[in-house]
């Protein structure tokens, strides 16, 4: 399958860059939250078939059934079962997922923090450094950064291009 490349972004402790598709971009800037609405987000899927680098293919968007407010996002867990499993058959695998934040350059909260690392020890085996990503309300492709959690410790990505 070919992608078309949205931006890149570089984790240089871990020398790993992602590529992020225009079709998961395309989530990301469609669902930005303004300062009176709920979060909104979904889960990430890799191509692992890709033979020029590792490739962010899928954004899920957000869903009726997942419950939010302003400041917090739980994401529906029978949605998400049924979304791990339909795109493991068409061979993309979960690292993880984003949610927005009304503000223009996110940051991980407490909040944040506590709910990736439940992730993470959720999904330990099929998972062991998820990708989270938060997606600010700024147009610029700056606001939307990404961590990957390694041993306990969120590292910041670096936006490429």
């Amino acid at each position: 399958m070919n992608y078309d490349l949205a931006w890149e972004w570089h984790w240089k402790s871990i020398d790993v860059n992602l590529k992020v598709t225009t079709t998961a971009a395309e989530v990301f800037l469609a669902h930005r939250q303004s300062t009176n609405e709920n979060e909104k987000g979904g889960q990430l899927f890799i191509d692992t078939s890709m033979s020029n680098g590792l490739w962010l293919s899928l954004a899920t968007p957000p869903h009726m059934d997942d419950r939010a407010g302003p400041t917090w996002l739980e994401l529906d867990s029978n949605r998400c079962k049924q979304e791990i499993i339909e795109y493991k058959e068409k061979g993309l695998i979960l690292v993880g997922y984003w949610h927005t934040h009304a503000e223009l350059r996110p940051n991980l909260s407490v909040q944040d923090l506590k709910s990736f690392q439940e992730f993470s020890c959720k999904n330990n085996e099929s998972l062991p450094s998820p990708l989270a990503i938060i997606v600010g309300n700024s147009t610029k492709n700056e606001s939307i950064r990404a961590w990957s959690l390694q041993k306990n410790d969120f590292l910041l990505a670096t936006l490429v291009r």
